[in-house]
């Protein structure tokens, strides 16, 4: 499904950011057979010297002796080129320091942003249309995936890695406790009952309040959509019953301390998870390899299966997180950027070689390898896991659309719902206010919003 045609702006407020675009996603996946695309033979400047390419990037660390076998991998089959890593923050600050480098005129080359931080990218011109640069590798990548960072028909960036959904816990406690593996909603608050009241320190998961994401899938999963566009108008779905459904389903559990209130990675967390005192992680198949870098000694303890759900017998799920690279709009050597983001997300030797980073391949040759591939090393002993996986991405058949102002949801929506769950107030208050607030800047920044 290609991205709705976003009506532009009336009025812009001075200063003021937008993701002015819609990411609508065709989540429909499906491991089909491979076919074989190799990236663009692009190596050299157009004056045939040597190139240098400046890359931001936050999984490939240049510290990391598995990237540096990537990128020397890469430096083998183009000599003239040579590939430079920097690390950065995440989609926020990567994508502020980003337009602020293109105003400056000095970007990097190639830059990895989320999905969801994309369109404000696209809007503001930082990015190039590499459609062209890029065409010979499409085949190596579903159409749905490819649809990430495709914008009215036109391709920003390569899709590089993919977020299933799965729920990662500890085996051996949910065996301790008697729990049983959930497969609905339903069945996980039962679960988070039993846990707790078998031991009052332990709980099945924290609640982080700061997850935007995460929330916006529960709705998606749920039946509702945060944002929609039909071309001309938006509308919002935060405060949609079925939104608010999930919003109750989760104060309930925070009201009865079934969850931890604690967000996600601080010390706290790693210390209790670490401890057995969190016992699981409703995210995607990238989990597994965060927990094992705050808790590797509680490697062989976890296994990971299928989002609960919410609807007994409907598997279906959005995906979560995932990025792609993309190629500023004045990067010095663009052609070379975008045969070096196509050769990594795209051809058959770069998406294979993601596995050894512990990255989940968007390619198609890097998804069919994980079939064969080890588990992560947080649960070696479950050989299925990319089975696991790959039936789920056959479920991900959910849409997503992220709105224009994604950045004003996350402001109203994380802290107050962190509020509302320590001081125990309403949820739904929380929904009905982001939606309130998201509404009014869409008004304001001369979107049409339908009722």
């Amino acid at each position: 499904m290609t991205p709705p045609t976003l009506p532009p702006p009336r009025r812009r407020r001075p200063g003021t950011s937008l993701a002015a675009a819609a990411l609508a996603v065709a989540l429909t996946a499906s491991l089909a057979a491979c076919s074989s695309a190799e990236a663009p033979s692009s190596g050299t400047a157009s004056d045939g010297g040597p190139v240098t390419l400046q890359v931001w990037t936050w999984n490939l660390k240049g510290t990391d002796p598995r990237a540096k076998a990537v990128i020397d991998k890469y430096h083998q089959l183009h000599p003239d080129v040579t590939v430079k890593l920097a690390e950065v923050g995440g989609t926020a600050e990567t994508a502020s320091k980003l337009l602020a480098a293109d105003k400056a005129g000095d970007t990097p080359d190639v830059v990895q942003l989320e999905y969801r931080g994309v369109p404000a990218v696209v809007t503001a011109g930082a990015v190039k249309d590499i459609t062209a640069d890029v065409a010979g590798v499409k085949a190596g990548i579903e159409p749905n995936i490819w649809a990430l960072t495709t914008f009215d028909g036109q391709v920003y960036g390569v899709p590089q890695d993919i977020g299933p959904m799965v729920l990662t816990y500890r085996k051996d406690l949910f065996d301790k406790y008697g729990a049983k593996v959930p497969t609905t909603w339903a069945e996980y608050a039962k679960a988070a009952e039993q846990i707790h009241k078998k031991d009052p320190s332990v709980y099945i998961a924290s609640f982080s309040a700061a997850q935007l994401e995460f929330f916006a899938a529960q709705a998606a999963q749920a039946g509702a959509q945060w944002w929609s566009n039909d071309g001309k108008t938006w509308k919002v779905g935060i405060d949609s019953e079925a939104s608010l459904k999930t919003a109750d389903f989760w104060q309930d559990l925070v009201e009865r301390d079934l969850v931890k209130v604690e967000p996600l990675l601080t010390p706290e967390w790693n210390a209790q998870v670490n401890s057995g005192k969190l016992l699981s992680w409703a995210a995607a198949a990238w989990a597994p390899n965060v927990i094992y870098s705050v808790a590797p000694d509680t490697a062989g303890t976890w296994e990971s299966a299928p989002l609960p759900q919410w609807t007994p017998g409907d598997p279906a799920v959005p995906f979560l997180g995932g990025s792609a690279f993309l190629v500023p709009a004045k990067s010095k050597h663009a052609k070379e950027a975008a045969a070096f983001a196509a050769w990594l997300g795209a051809s058959d030797e770069g998406s294979k070689a993601q596995l050894s980073l512990d990255i989940y391949p968007g390619g198609n040759a890097g998804r069919q390898a994980t079939l064969t591939h080890e588990p992560p090393r947080l649960m070696p002993q479950q050989k299925d896991f990319y089975q696991v996986t790959d039936q789920v991405i056959k479920n991900t058949t959910i849409p997503v659309t992220w709105g224009p102002n994604v950045n004003v949801a996350q402001t109203a929506f994380g802290d107050a719902l962190n509020a509302a769950a320590l001081n125990k107030t309403s949820f739904r208050a929380v929904y009905q206010a982001t939606q309130q607030a998201v509404v009014a800047d869409l008004q304001k920044s001369g979107y049409t919003v339908s009722k």
